[in-house]
């Protein structure tokens, strides 16, 4: 009921202003729209994967998820917790009105009203990347396939498009937004490059309509909601360019610093925009404070990290991660904290602690990056023999180590997020990406055969150590070993291997590890560390001498398995960094019995639980019979 009441003020458009102010479509195009809308997956279908996106794939927890029985066509969704969600791309009861009042337009004649159409297709594909799921097990929806639907989604989705498009070249915050679900499509099924590609169209309507300038949205007299939507939007935007412009060695779209008129205004929402309070509390974390962190993350690191292509100093290195040390990590709220952590809220608001490892993955790789470079310094001849002061080669230990600390917290991180997700299948990227690079970074570490060194530990402190307080890796720099390095790559790879099974990203993943790990045994087996069995044999133990190996870095580095590593390190290569253009998903690919996937927990998911099997339920009546659990991949 809300969102109907939410829909009689907000509505597709804004009410206050008339509607030669949208932009009309011409008889012609009328028709083109009609046409596709007609093609459209049946009104059911597309509530379901509505209810589903609100459920779980948004992360919003609410009490009830069903459909009016006195008006079956119409989408009821009752909030009462607006608190947790994942990108937050958009806001749920300012999306649901605009779903409701769609479906009572009679004949689609504004660029508005097909933007919300491509809009609804957009978060129905994605959110059927998802499925199945845990809750729901079956690979269809009122007996059409899930290929098919998100077949329909996208290809009508693409049609509508070009049809907007054509009929106003300006666009809309709500085309910025179904770019933005098209590009975490193309983000789940592990193709980087196109998601950067729309990511740069999306960008490009933003900076057209300036949702980048405090100064356009006031001079346009908008809404304090919609100013708002803008302003959220933007920060992931801002995100997602900073995140994908360092994974590719690309520039950035936007400019590196984030303005103060762009950063979310905590409470416009809640006064005005159907944030629903559950007696948090002042002191509690707003919803948006997670994406909020990200962006000052991305932008400490566009304006502090080091410059694309420049040799690596690792006295430069150390003072930028003292600076994020201070400037970012001492700043930290205490409920997102890396240590001292306050964890009260977490009982009130059950998605919180994803939350919070989302921001721990994106900070510890952010150090990985800041790092990584060292390893180039590898190629040369041997690290004992560069032409280094004492104080360097002290340095370059401990960095060494430190960017093995944060690899390793990166993957414990991981293994924490995907624990709370139920440690079941998903698509989540994040997990996938994460996963990967991080052990790529301990495979190439554990590759030098003197890694961890100490060069005059005993004799000579670091310089400028920094309070474990504020700096998470110091206490793990002197517990490093091998042995704990090459356990966490195997975990990292049974963690790959399983999410494979529906996953074409992971499963890329999983088989250039796997291939890299049978290469890096073998090299293991010639220094005579291993015996030659397989995988485990990179398993050193921890207390294994290599110290009197002679073995030179130059002999590993003319191994294939290095060579792999390096194209990833360097600045020229990007396509395993990224793990851009992975195999496409194959749409007659199975995954394997998901029906022995465990099951919600219904003391963690609250009554989402009863939502997916009343949803179950149905569908199993309809189809009649058990259906095979198929792949939902593409």
């Amino acid at each position: 009921m809300y969102a109907v009441l939410y829909a009689k003020t907000k509505g597709l458009a804004r009410q206050d202003i008339p509607h030669s102010s949208f932009p009309a479509l011409t008889p012609e195009a009328v028709d083109e729209v009609h046409h596709n809308i007609e093609r459209f997956p049946e009104r059911q279908i597309l509530d379901f994967l509505v209810q589903f996106f609100v459920a779980e794939v948004n992360w919003l927890v609410i009490p009830s998820v069903h459909v009016h029985s006195e008006r079956p066509t119409s989408l009821k969704i009752s909030l009462t917790s607006a608190s947790d969600r994942m990108d937050q791309l958009i806001h749920l009861p300012w999306f649901l009105a605009k779903y409701e009042r769609w479906w009572m337009v009679e004949r689609v004649k504004l660029v508005a009203e097909v933007d919300v159409a491509i809009l609804i297709l957009r978060i129905c594909s994605y959110a059927s990347q998802f499925l199945p799921s845990p809750g729901y097990t079956l690979d269809k929806i009122r007996l059409v396939s899930l290929a098919d639907v998100r077949k329909t989604c996208d290809g009508t989705a693409d049609s509508l498009a070009a049809i907007s498009a054509a009929a106003d070249s300006r666009g809309s915050l709500i085309r910025i937004q179904h770019l933005a679900f098209l590009g975490l499509r193309c983000q789940i099924e592990g193709n980087t490059t196109a998601f950067w590609e729309v990511l740069s169209r999306a960008i490009r309507v933003a900076q057209t309509i300036g949702i980048h300038s405090e100064v356009t949205r006031s001079r346009q007299g908008m809404d304090e909601i919609d100013q708002e939507m803008e302003r959220r939007t933007f920060c992931n935007l801002y995100i997602w360019d900073s995140l994908l412009s360092r994974q590719l060695d690309h520039t950035a779209f936007l400019p590196r610093s984030l303005r103060s008129g762009n950063l979310p205004q905590f409470g416009v929402l809640k006064n005005g925009g159907g944030e629903v309070s559950i007696g948090q509390g002042p002191d509690a974390p707003d919803p948006f404070t997670e994406r909020l962190l990200q962006a000052r993350l991305a932008d400490f690191w566009r304006s502090t990290g080091p410059l694309q292509g420049a040799e690596y100093d690792m006295v430069v290195g150390e003072e930028r991660y003292d600076k994020f040390c201070c400037e970012y990590l001492s700043q930290l709220p205490p409920a997102f904290a890396l240590v001292e952590l306050d964890k009260r809220w977490d009982k009130r608001l059950p998605k919180l602690p994803m939350q919070r490892q989302l921001l721990h993955i994106a900070i510890y790789d952010s150090v990985c990056w800041n790092f990584r470079p060292l390893l180039l310094l590898h190629d040369h001849e041997h690290m004992e023999s560069l032409p280094l002061p004492t104080y360097k080669r002290v340095l370059l230990g401990s960095q060494e180590k430190a960017l093995a600390v944060a690899a390793l917290r990166a993957i414990d991180g991981v293994t924490q997020l995907h624990a709370l997700l139920g440690g079941c299948h998903t698509r989540f990227a994040g997990l996938v990406f994460s996963t990967f690079e991080a052990a790529v970074v301990l495979m190439y570490l554990c590759m030098d055969p003197m890694f961890p060194r100490d060069y005059y530990h005993r004799n000579i402190p670091p310089q400028n150590p920094l309070n474990t307080d504020t700096d998470p890796l110091q206490a793990g720099i002197c517990n490093v070993t091998r042995h704990g390095c090459v356990q966490a790559v195997q975990g990292a790879l049974e963690r790959l291997r399983m999410l494979a099974e529906v996953s074409s990203m992971a499963e890329t993943g999983a088989s250039t590890l796997t291939r890299l790990l049978n290469k890096v045994s073998e090299i293991s087996t010639r220094m005579g560390t291993g015996t030659g069995t397989g995988t485990n044999d990179f398993a050193l133990s921890q207390d294994q001498e290599v110290g009197n190996n002679t073995t030179t870095i130059t002999q590993l580095r003319s191994t294939s398995a290095a060579g792999e590593i390096a194209s990833w390190l360097a600045n020229e290569q990007g396509d395993l960094r990224s793990m851009k253009d992975f195999i496409s998903i194959n749409e007659t690919s199975t995954v394997g019995d998901m029906m022995n996937w465990p099951s919600f927990d219904p003391l963690k998911m609250d009554s989402q639980n009863d939502f997916m099997t009343i949803h179950t339920m149905q569908d199993m009546q309809s189809n009649c019979t058990t259906s095979s659990i198929m792949d939902s991949s593409h």
